[in-house]
């Protein structure tokens, strides 16, 4: 009997993640991008993600809590400026900060 309860739960969870998404596209052509509500939700995302960044580089959990927070704040402020140094390119921009933190914290500390 519970083995049902679990099939009920999936169901339950992807008519509302699918149901959400259905919404989003049906709306998406009457949002203004310009308008105020949407740069409100805007905001509020950007906040969102900055703390989540700041818990990570503050209370790390897992592998990144035997680094030190020196290090972190480091080598973010480091990949930060080879992000500005190439022209905002992401991708070798993460790909420089994982190595680098990588050679820190395995040669350094």
């Amino acid at each position: 009997m519970s083995s049902n309860y679990i099939y009920i739960a999936i169901l339950i969870a992807t008519v509302a993640t699918y149901a959400s998404r259905l919404l989003g596209a049906i709306s998406a052509n009457y949002v203004n991008e310009e308008g105020k509500l949407f740069k409100f939700i805007s905001c509020i995302s950007y906040g969102i993600l900055a703390a989540l960044i700041a818990r990570i580089f503050v209370h790390p959990v897992g592998a990144l809590e035997e680094s030190s927070t020196f290090v972190r704040i480091f080598v973010a402020g480091l990949t930060i400026v080879v992000l500005f140094l190439t022209k905002k390119n992401v991708l070798f921009s993460s790909l420089f900060g994982i190595i680098i933190f990588g050679i820190i914290n395995f040669y350094i500390q």
